[in-house]
């Protein structure tokens, strides 16, 4: 058995995130609709909303297995 290593932006695009976890076969509107319910954290960069991945990472790490809505407000 080997190890897989995956490298990972801190932060990416809604459209990113769906791509790398799999959520674009659900339909282009499911993280939309997570980020605007708090469902995954979000940093404001200008005008855009990005999905903070080192969060997520960081939470998963501390024991974390629920994104729940308001997770994040």
């Amino acid at each position: 058995m080997s190890n897989v290593f995956v490298v990972l932006p801190p932060v990416c695009t809604r459209e990113e995130f769906a791509r790398l976890t799999g959520l674009e076969v659900k339909g282009g509107s499911v993280v939309l609709g997570m980020c605007n319910q708090s469902t995954l954290p979000t940093v404001k960069v200008g005008r855009h909303s990005l999905v903070n991945v080192y969060q997520i990472i960081q939470d998963l790490g501390a024991g974390k297995t629920e994104f729940l809505p308001g997770d994040y407000s």
